[in-house]
């Protein structure tokens, strides 16, 4: 038996390597491996022994020849070549004992034993070196009282199968079981993904995912670790030494100096790639699926003038009446979130409308019709087989909807909204309907955030901003009655006794009210009479009727207090017209609540 002295300063200092020098704990992986390729290994066998709590590796490279040299920290036994390839750290084998309180190696003819947590006791740095009878082809190597507590078998797996995969001058074995190799830039079958190939510093592949961060470096084919602020991003990236300088002595840390800042930067390009390609070229359903992630790190400047947009000419009849059944459909199926959901539930439905090709179109500035109303929002609830009931649909891979595209002119007026926001823009639609404008429907946040962007240099306006003001401005002239209109004042006057005032609250004249129409964001003013239009006169609590209704009825052209069929068919003829205008007097008392009923029994009884 002879002895070997481990050449660390003090035991302070092995007690800081296992405490604090290896941030990846399970980088004792990684070193041993590392180990294996300098000793020209071909084949490392990583083993579990979770019954007798230890983890054993072994390869079949070069003999220990040297044991002084495993404990040396900065010294090793490594050939000129290794040395030059590889620049070791030279503490590798250190990485041990922040597993391991008893380790064990056998190479060659020598069994090594390294019991730290003696040697840190007793303060003895003399380490057991046994002489064999039979030599051991290879290295052995034995982490005795493994804590699978903090170190789970599951962890111990996947950093060998990462570390099988891409080193690929010798195979791995966990636990008996040959690892699968990939090339550096194989990928994963991600839908979107992008291989990098052709640059100088690094090799691999990027791809979208949900918010998680799984970009990985790896050096060497060993992993070093992920990429910090680049969510819903996975992938593998393998830098060479000129991409990045990495902390000693386990490389599993980036020093942030001007190489790591000029990475990222390199990084957020190809990601900027992905995404437009992805944005540009992709299924609707599955930009729907990764949105977030395209969102993310897309080049909104990039792809503004590229992408096609679904925009919709509303003075072309299926077009227009495409549009107004979004909201209706809408209405009664919430589930549906995207015009991509919408077409494939239309076609579902049997009544999927063509959208054709979209040509320019010219303003017009006469306007011959008011907007309608909007339909307004319902409300409802219900459960399966009662009226309300949703039924979720399945999205087919075939029924993808393409999107109809349309350049978006600098000269034209172009309203645009997000798809979910068409019950809330329901009555600013039809407006935009009305004066035969073209529509943007934004399919999502991206298409949402470049509509943005354009509308500081083309004139395309959120929905929202489309505001029709309405003013209506009103005369009377020519209060001088005949003596047939002073009939139909008496009758009135009676109307007003009826209902309650001591004096009439009407009176007659020529009235004439003007609709003025103006869509400031269009720059249009429109004016049109409006008939049959009471004029209010709140200031003296006064309604004036157009004397209009006088000449369509045939009143005695005398004052006599009796009622005859003529006075009744006025009254009948003008009620309505005559409660409406009550409907804006104020009442000193309480006003009868059926107004119409009310004048019509009291005419009656008397």
């Amino acid at each position: 038996m002879s002895n070997v002295e481990v050449k660390v300063n003090v035991i302070n200092q092995l007690k800081l390597l296992r405490q604090s020098t290896f941030k990846d704990k399970l980088s004792f992986l990684d070193e041993t491996v590392q180990n294996a390729q300098r000793a020209k290994a071909s084949k490392v066998y990583v083993t579990t022994d979770t019954l007798n709590n230890r983890v054993i590796i072994e390869n079949d490279g070069a003999i220990l020849n040297n044991p002084q040299a495993l404990f040396s920290i900065a010294e090793s036994e490594w050939d000129e070549d290794v040395q030059k390839q590889e620049s070791p750290f030279g503490m590798g084998f250190f990485s041990n004992i922040t597993v391991s309180n008893y380790i064990e190696v056998y190479s060659g003819k020598k069994h090594i034993v390294f019991d730290v947590e003696n040697m840190i006791r007793t303060n003895n740095t003399e380490i057991i070196v046994n002489e064999k009878n039979e030599e051991r082809k290879g290295f052995k190597l034995i982490l005795n009282h493994f804590d699978f507590s903090q170190f789970p078998s599951y962890s111990i797996r996947e950093r060998v199968e990462l570390l099988g995969r891409y080193i690929h001058e010798l195979d791995i074995y966990y636990n008996g079981e040959l690892q699968i190799k990939k090339d550096l830039t194989e990928g994963d079958n991600s839908t979107f993904l992008k291989v990098i190939e052709d640059n100088e510093l690094f090799k691999g592949w990027i791809a979208l995912t949900n918010f998680s961060q799984e970009l990985k470096l790896f050096y060497k084919g060993r992993f070093i670790t992920k990429l910090d602020s680049f969510y819903y991003l996975k992938g593998d990236l393998h830098i060479t030494d000129r991409a990045l300088n990495l902390t000693a002595p386990d490389r599993k840390d980036i020093i942030r100096d001007d190489k790591y800042y000029s990475f990222i930067s390199l990084i957020k390009k190809y990601a900027s790639e992905l995404t437009e390609d992805s944005f540009l070229n992709g299924q609707a359903s599955d930009i729907e699926t990764y949105i977030d992630a395209i969102n993310n790190h897309i080049d909104e400047n990039s792809v503004k003038d590229k992408i096609a947009f679904n925009v919709l000419d509303t003075e072309q009849k299926e077009q227009k009446k495409y549009l107004l059944g979004i909201a209706l459909d809408k209405l009664d199926n919430p589930d549906i979130t995207t015009l991509n959901q919408y077409n494939v539930f239309l076609k579902q439905e049997a009544v999927r409308q063509s959208v054709g090709h979209f040509d320019n179109v010219e303003m017009q500035a006469d306007i011959e019709n008011k907007a309608p109303e909007a339909r307004g929002v319902r409300h409802y609830s219900g459960s399966s087989g009662t009226l309300g009931y949703i039924e979720r649909f399945e999205l087919d891979s075939d029924d993808i909807y393409i999107k109809q595209g349309s350049e978006l002119f600098d000269d034209e007026t172009i309203f645009w909204f997000n798809f979910n926001e068409v019950l809330e823009q329901e009555k600013k639609i039809k407006i935009a309907i009305h004066y035969k404008m073209k529509i943007v429907v934004s399919d999502n946040k991206v298409e949402d955030r470049i509509l943005k962007l354009l509308s500081k240099d083309k004139n395309i306006i959120h929905i929202s901003n489309l505001n029709e003001k309405v003013k209506l401005k009103g005369c009377v002239s020519n209060t001088s009655l005949s003596t047939q209109e002073e009939r139909a004042m008496m009758i009135l006057e009676m109307i007003s006794r009826i209902v309650g005032f001591e004096h009439n609250v009407f009176s007659i004249g020529d009235v004439m009210v003007i609709r003025q129409t103006e869509v400031d964001a269009l720059g249009i003013i429109t004016e049109e009479v409006e008939d049959s239009v009471v004029y209010y006169d709140a200031m003296n609590n006064k309604a004036y009727l157009d004397r209009i209704i006088i000449e369509k009825c045939k009143l005695r052209n005398e004052l006599s207090t009796e009622l005859d069929i003529e006075d009744y068919k006025f009254i009948l003829m003008n009620l309505k017209r005559v409660v409406d205008a009550l409907d804006l007097i104020r009442f000193k008392h309480e006003k009868p609540k059926n107004l119409y009923k009310y004048i019509v029994e009291s005419i009656a009884a008397a």
